[in-house]
């Protein structure tokens, strides 16, 4: 799937502009952005729910808008708008066959079965962790190529929520499928996903390859003799937190030679610390970092 300079306005303010991006077969990518920061109108962009103002999402070089039937390759449901919060599961599970070809009723069945939900049940008196758990039964039996999930862990508890995950990760690999996931539990995300997209003022800020992330950026605690912080850390790094005189940065490349400038400085204590997503999240989206960093410094 190509995304191609996707631009969104809902009235008259900008939600999302010039997007870019692709998804390849075979792989989970997280979508990571704070509240309201347009994941989910992305997600009905994607789904062909909303028409962009312009660009254009392509699936095998065919746009969506002007070949409607390669939506059936997207699979969908808007939990903010849900349609199937009035129909039984049995109701449901005759739209999603009509609208996906290759849904797989066999498996549909089995996993309902395995799970004990009955199909004469309404979707309204389901529990928000079974909701979670059928919501991921039909994405995986719509045999869809393309799951876009908006929050499919959030209100679960621990026991279902190891299920949902099981599923995905059990389904996917079998036929190279791809997932698109937005939540707000980052550490969960980080054990799933092999790419991050970071959403934040209406586009695509940062894209991280998580092997790669592991291997070229560093968190790192440092504290200076003196209140001056050298610039070649402000101009490299991304602030995590201050304490007095003890700041935590990432460096999103970082490098030998990056380490011994640092060095040359002599501080009192340079110490490598576990990087986490979570970390990058809150790196690239607090406030200006370099402000604040100067503020704390001269105000410490």
């Amino acid at each position: 799937m190509m995304i191609h300079g996707l631009y969104k306005t809902i009235n008259q303010q900008i939600v999302l502009e010039d997007i870019h991006f692709t998804l390849t077969q075979n792989e989970i990518v997280g979508l990571i952005g704070r509240n309201g920061s347009g994941k989910t109108s992305l997600f009905r962009l994607l789904a062909g729910y909303y028409l962009p103002d312009s660009g254009d999402i392509q699936i095998n070089q065919q746009s969506i808008y002007q070949e409607p039937t390669i939506k059936e390759q997207i699979f969908f449901i808007d939990e903010k708008e849900n349609f199937l919060n009035t129909y039984s599961l049995k109701k449901i599970n005759a739209f999603y066959r009509l609208n996906y070809q290759n849904f797989d009723q066999d498996l549909f069945l089995q996993l309902t079965h395995q799970y004990d939900l009955s199909l004469q049940l309404n979707y309204r008196q389901l529990s928000k962790g079974m909701q979670g758990l059928f919501q991921m039964i039909l994405a995986i039996c719509s045999n869809a190529t393309y799951l876009l999930l908006d929050e499919p862990f959030d209100g679960l508890d621990v026991i279902v929520r190891k299920q949902v995950i099981g599923l995905l990760l059990e389904h996917l690999s079998e036929k190279n499928r791809t997932a698109l996931i937005a939540s707000h539990n980052l550490s969960e995300l980080e054990g799933l996903i092999d790419r991050a997209l970071l959403l934040k003022d209406n586009k695509i800020n940062k894209e991280y390859c998580l092997e790669n992330m592991r291997e070229t950026a560093k968190k790192i605690q440092l504290v200076f003799k003196t209140k001056k912080i050298p610039v070649i850390v402000k101009e490299n790094s991304k602030l995590i937190n201050f304490q007095g005189r003890v700041i935590t940065v990432v460096f999103e490349h970082y490098t030998p030679e990056l380490a011994d400038q640092i060095k040359a400085y002599d501080p009192l204590v340079f110490e490598e610390l576990p990087l986490s997503l979570e970390d990058l999240f809150e790196a690239n989206l607090n406030a200006p970092q370099k402000k604040i960093l100067d503020r704390s410094i001269s105000n410490g």
